[in-house]
């Protein structure tokens, strides 16, 4: 991962600890994750939660050039992340810990992983189904992996997660909360099955557009 220059060099510590502590504590798919943003060049920026919508956010770091390289295809899952950026909030650093650090960047992570997989998959039209989800099922997988990760990790996480609605204690049993996660949707996103949002690639502005499938290798 790159740092954007505005991020110092005791948040990059921090940070580089929570990616160290993903894949000590996740499973699989968090371990990914973390791999993806530790070996890949997406960019990781700090500014203010106002700024960044929220605890973190996913965007383009240069909507052009990804235009350019998706239309120039062949593009991969990992290149593609290099105009991929990773907002952190400040107060997530700040006021979240290491518990704030780890759980946005599993979230986001995912955020961005899908970003990077859309422009791939828009770029090699024949090679593999096109990924284009909706903000309804991004936001839906990205609680989800945040909850696994929050339930494994256990303590203040696990607290977090039940706190936020996305974990569930019955009867003194820790579970994902898939009807908890929903609600959060509903209510705070205005996401659901019926109103899913817009599709990944119209969060670029302008937005990526659809790709042209190609037949015997010929547009």
């Amino acid at each position: 991962m790159r740092f954007h220059e505005n991020v110092s060099s005791a948040d990059r510590e921090r940070l580089n600890r929570a990616v160290s502590s993903i894949k000590r504590f996740g499973d699989r798919f968090h371990i990914e994750t973390a791999n993806f943003l530790e070996n890949t060049e997406i960019v990781i920026f700090v500014d203010l939660a106002k700024n960044v919508s929220g605890s973190g956010s996913v965007r383009l770091d240069d909507e052009e050039a990804a235009r350019e390289a998706v239309e120039k295809g062949n593009l991969g899952v990992r290149d593609a992340a290099r105009f991929v950026r990773l907002n952190i909030a400040r107060e997530t650093i700040d006021i979240g810990g290491q518990r704030g650090i780890e759980g946005t960047l599993v979230h986001e992570g995912k955020h961005a992983r899908d970003f990077a997989l859309m422009l791939s998959s828009y770029s090699n039209p024949t090679d593999q189904k096109i990924f284009n989800p909706t903000a309804f099922q991004r936001e839906y997988s990205a609680h989800l992996t945040a909850a696994f990760y929050l339930m494994r990790r256990g303590g203040e996480f696990t607290e977090e997660g039940l706190s936020l609605g996305l974990l569930l204690n019955k009867a003194g049993k820790i579970s994902v909360n898939k009807k908890g996660i929903q609600h959060r949707l509903r209510n705070n996103y205005g996401l659901t099955e019926e109103t899913p949002g817009g599709r990944l690639n119209e969060s670029a502005n302008p937005k990526i557009g659809e790709p042209r499938k190609k037949f015997l290798g010929l547009f």
